[in-house]
């Protein structure tokens, strides 16, 4: 974990300064100066001094004093001459005097302007002892200077004056003095500047209370809400950074983005507003991986350093925090012109923050991040000597105590480690060790960066083993990462990557705690999802570079090394289809707890309906709105919100599972199923699952009245399904060429694993003619188990697996349980037969669709049809539930960004997508003939264990059994397969088998005639499977 793309708060969150409480009495009985007087505050007014002008992208800051800067300070200084000391206005001038030299200081830096400034304070104090209803005013203006001082200089003797000068002024402003809340506000500026140079967390945390005390006396409407909301939110989320509290981080997310709404366009506050919640926003993605987020907080960050042009004074901040967030980018994509704008933009940062300036350390620490990051990709030792360098500078700056040491510890160790792997020096490995063991100290148990200190030091370590053997180091490495996966206030998913790396190197050494290794780890891959609201959120980690596909089959394949092979099916089991179960787990049957504690039932099922219906709710507004300045930060807030409410119900829900656990019968409630149970899948036939992983596969067959049985496969599957794919490619330009290379991969599968599966059938006394389960995964999805072959050669007609056994696929154990379970809101029809709903779209395109619905309406007056414009979206979805069978004949759509938009088309433009059918609970559904190209087909990518197919949705809303295509269909086969397939199973209403269950072997007679028509291709009569019951 390398801490150069992170930043101290000094750079990202900027304390909001107010306008001083200058008060200017102008008195009625000047005669003498007033003209001059009135003059410079006309030039004063025209230069915008009186009030700190809105900064635009258009806003020209000069870089030298201008013509009118000279004149305000000349006019003003001349009136102060005019006023010697005892003058009863005196005051007045020297208010005005140092008003327009702050204000130079401000527009142009220049630090002798600031010291006039404070020594000017220091004079009007003296002319307003204790006592004089002014006093505390000078005293809050003289406070802010010694703030900038230490700002601009870094002595702490300045802000420590600051901190009991605001001391002092806010006990002379208790509540009900109009000025309280300022004084609330820069007190706890003060203690917050503090602690960020220290590390003092009870500066912090009276900052915060410093801060929701002023909130309270800014009400919506007051003109310092906008200030007071910022403050508090900076504070809370520092604090988050200390303690790994999620609450704080999404309280400082909304509290920026209210901030934000009260700066709109024009807002002098506008581009601190937007840096802060940049922040924020890119301190989440560390924490959910959500690349929405790094790409609104580049947005933010850009947005805001338009704002800033060069002369701003916190131009730095800017450019520092955009050049991060690219770098975080380009190591999420790879992006070259990220990595290369981001130097450009770290160099100029630290050019802005020469020796002395509190931004500096940071500063160096970006660069010096960028530098070896482009040491990685280009391998040049020169950008790895200067990062070290420039993390030694940055370390020096960030004494004990400062909270940057840590990070800059870290960093440091880094380095130094990229540079023994070049070199192999030992001294290098000792250095970085004892680098990471001192952060390590500055990290303690609790601190939310501990697990990525703990992951850093234990790769060292491992690194020391590889070089010396010795044992000490792997247990020491080992131990290391344990703990860091264990570190419950560690943010998750840098968990997982502990957990995964400790599963690896135990694996490696065959080391006794691999497996309690890969049990962590999958647990915490499910846990990943919980602080993710929606299933698109969750897919897009999943399927993200830190997704870990691979890791259930990894898991199952140690657990079948090792002889346990009940434990690997339940690994399996917790590790695919993780968003199908947490969506499972929300529907869970409560009736015999209802029958116990009909209350705890109650809020479980409220709490559970909460939760599903957010995690079903559709992401809106794009990313690409916030292009507009005007939109900037609005169109997440609905996403921050969602994560708030997601952490709000799932905490609720843990604790209510807690609560029904604990009650005498419920004791595994929700818990991950043992293999006992996930047994119970083949109660009407085994179940073949075809385990994929880099390091083996096997084939593990569950039988209902045995352990389970494993067959170790050889492990190049992916040219297999890269045949397929190339065969499938060739459609239409070369039957031929498609026939071929799909009877290859079908005898490829036979040969290397169907027929070793059929052995041991055999051998376990498994008839022919009987039903089978296939439950592939990983990348053998694609595959046409149910079609292997030719086995043999018949009358000179090839025979398949189809012709022995009749098959099916499920995409989990848990899901084949479901299918069968009784509902118990079947609905009784007045005749003996189901209900059949046919949604059937016949156009130019397909036009046999016609004929498909007309065959399976024919002298069955059970059957309801929606055609053509009779097909919508809500009549679909409407019919859907009082139906508990469906015949849908259409286009089917891939969507290969996002799989939740796979979709039947309906009429017009209507869709019917996978996110609108698992919104969908259907208790009295059967089964679904999805007559529709891909309707089983995944598209390829990270997430592909979970099986996010349409057909797997209709199975998810209640579809017992659903047949499906693996591809595009060929429209002639439409009417030929729905007359023969209804045919067949509305000719055995009187077998006592439920009609959902006739449906696999109907579909098995089906495809053997359509084998048998004239010009028949392998691909045609492959592509139908059946899924479920």
């Amino acid at each position: 974990m390398y801490f150069g793309i992170t930043f101290s708060t000094t750079d990202v969150d900027e304390m909001v300064v107010h306008d001083s409480d200058i008060i200017a009495l102008i008195p009625e009985d000047s005669h003498d100066i007033i003209t001059d007087l009135t003059q410079a505050l006309a030039v004063q007014a025209d230069l915008g001094t009186t009030e700190q002008p809105s900064l635009n992208a258009d806003t020209v800051i000069p870089s030298e004093p201008s013509d009118s800067y000279e004149e305000s300070i000349t006019l003003h200084r001349d009136a102060l001459e005019l006023r010697p000391p005892g003058h009863p206005d005196r005051s007045v001038s020297l208010s005005n005097l140092v008003k327009a030299m702050r204000t130079r200081f401000e527009q142009t830096g220049r630090m002798e302007d600031l010291e006039k400034c404070i020594a000017l304070y220091r004079g009007a104090l003296d002319l307003h002892p204790l006592g004089h209803p002014h006093h505390s005013g000078f005293i809050n203006n003289l406070a802010e200077a010694m703030r900038t001082h230490f700002e601009q200089t870094g002595r702490m003797e300045d802000l420590e004056e600051c901190i009991a000068l605001h001391r002092d002024a806010l006990e002379l402003r208790p509540p009900g003095h109009p000025d309280c809340s300022v004084s609330l506000r820069n007190l706890g500026n003060g203690l917050f500047t503090r602690f960020e140079q220290i590390g003092r967390m009870e500066d912090l945390e009276e900052a915060i209370v410093l801060h929701r005390d002023a909130l309270e006396m800014c009400p919506p409407g007051h003109p310092h809400r906008s200030s007071s909301l910022d403050n508090l939110a900076v504070a809370v989320r520092a604090r988050f950074e200390q303690t790994g509290r999620i609450e704080d981080l999404e309280e400082a997310i909304a509290l920026h983005h209210d901030t934000l709404e009260l700066r709109p366009p024009g807002h002098p506050g506008r581009p601190s507003s937007m840096n802060n919640l940049a922040s924020a926003v890119q301190t989440r993605f560390k924490q959910a991986g959500r690349m929405e987020d790094l790409e609104e907080a580049i947005v933010l960050h850009r947005a805001a350093l338009d704002l800033r042009p060069p002369g701003h004074p916190d131009r730095s901040v800017s450019l520092s925090n955009l050049g991060n967030g690219l770098i975080i980018r380009f190591e999420q994509t790879g992006r070259m012109e990220d990595l290369e704008e981001a130097f450009v933009l770290c160099r100029d940062a630290l050019e802005l923050r020469p020796p002395g300036h509190p931004g500096r350390p940071s500063s160096m620490s970006n660069l010096a991040g960028a530098m070896q990051t482009r040491f990685e990709l280009l391998g040049r030792m020169e950008d790895l000597e200067e990062s070290i360098v420039l993390h030694r500078d940055a370390l020096e700056l960030r004494p004990p105590g400062n909270p940057g040491r840590p990070s800059s510890l870290n960093n440091l160790a880094i380095a130094v480690r990229a540079r023994f792997e070049q070199t192999g020096r030992m001294e290098d490995l000792e250095e970085c060790i004892a680098f990471h063991r001192d952060a390590l100290e500055l990290c303690l148990p609790g601190h939310p960066d501990r697990s990525g200190v703990l992951s850093n030091l234990g790769r060292a370590m491992q690194s020391r083993f590889a070089k010396s053997n010795r044992k000490e180091d792997l247990e020491e490495s080992l131990r290391i990462y344990e703990e860091g996966a264990d570190h419950v206030f560690s943010d998750t998913l840098l968990r997982l990557e502990v957990a995964v790396r400790w599963a690896a190197l135990a694996r490696s050494q065959r080391h006794v705690s691999t497996l309690k290794a890969y049990r962590l780890a999958l647990s915490l891959l499910e846990s990943s999802l919980v602080i993710t609201p929606t299933v698109q959120m969750q897919h897009k980690i999943l399927s993200g570079r830190n997704g870990y596909p691979t890791l259930a089959s990894d898991a199952a394949s140690y657990a079948i090394e090792i002889g346990e092979v009940a434990q690997a099916v339940e690994m399996l089991e917790q590790g695919r289809a993780l968003i199908w179960s947490q969506l499972r787990s929300f529907r869970t049957p409560i009736e015999q707890l209802k029958e116990v504690n009909e209350g705890l039932a109650d809020r479980f099922l409220t709490t559970s309906r909460e939760l599903e219906s957010l995690a079903t709710s559709s992401e809106s507004k794009s990313i690409t709105l916030l292009a507009q300045d005007s939109l900037i930060g609005s169109s997440q807030k609905h996403v921050d919100e969602m994560y708030a409410r997601k952490r709000r119900l799932a905490s609720q829900l843990e604790d209510i599972v807690a609560e029904i656990r604990a009650t005498s019968g419920f004791e595994d409630f929700l818990r991950a199923r043992r293999f006992s149970v996930l047994q119970e899948a083949a109660v009407e036939g085994p179940v073949i699952i075809i385990s994929h992983s880099d390091y083996r596969s096997d084939a593990l067959i569950v039988l209902y009245d045995r352990p389970p049985v494993s067959i170790e496969l050889d492990s190049d599957f992916d040219s297999l399904v890269k045949d397929l794919k190339t065969a499938l490619q060739l459609v239409q330009t070369e039957p031929d060429g498609c026939d071929a290379g799909i009877s290859g991969v079908m005898e490829s599968l036979w040969n290397r694993v169907v027929s070793r599966v059929i052995e041991k059938l055999d051998e376990f006394g498994i008839q022919k003619q009987t039903r089978i389960w296939w439950c592939p995964t990983s990348i053998l999805s694609a595959l046409p188990f149910h079609a292997a072959g030719p086995i043999r050669v018949v009358d000179g007609i090839e025979q398949y697996l189809l012709d022995d056994y009749i098959s099916s696929y499920t995409p989990t154990l848990t899901a084949l349980i479901n299918a069968r379970e009784s509902k118990p809101e079947i609905r009784k029809h007045d005749i003996g037969r189901p209900q059949l709903l046919v949604v059937a779209l016949p156009d130019e395109t397909i036009p046999s669709i016609e004929k498909e619905y007309r065959a399976i309406q024919k002298d069955r007056d059970f059957v309801k049809c929606l055609v053509r414009e009779q097909a919508t979206r809500e009549a679909v979805i409407d019919n859907f539930r009082d139906h508990d069978w469906v015949h849908i004949a259409c286009h089917g759509h891939l969507n290969y960004e996002e799989p939740f938009l796979h979709a039947f088309q309906l009429f017009g433009k209507d869709r019917l997508t996978l996110l609108d059918i698992i919104q969908s609970n259907l208790p009295n559904a059967e089964f679904a003939f999805l007559s529709t190209d891909h309707s089983a087909g995944q598209t390829v990518g990270g997430a592909r264990e979970e099986v996010l197919h349409l057909a797997a949705a209709m199975q998810f809303s209640g579809f017992r059994s659903v047949i499906a295509t693996m591809w595009a269909m060929a429209d002639d086969d439409g009417p030929f397969v729905a007359k023969e397939f209804y045919k067949r199973i509305f000719a055995e209403e009187d077998s006592p088998e439920l009609g959902f269950k006739r449906s696999a072997r109907a579909l098995r007679e089906t495809i053997q005639r359509l084998r048998k028509r004239r010009g028949m291709t392998v691909e045609r009569w492959v592509n139908y499977i059946h899924i479920g019951a």
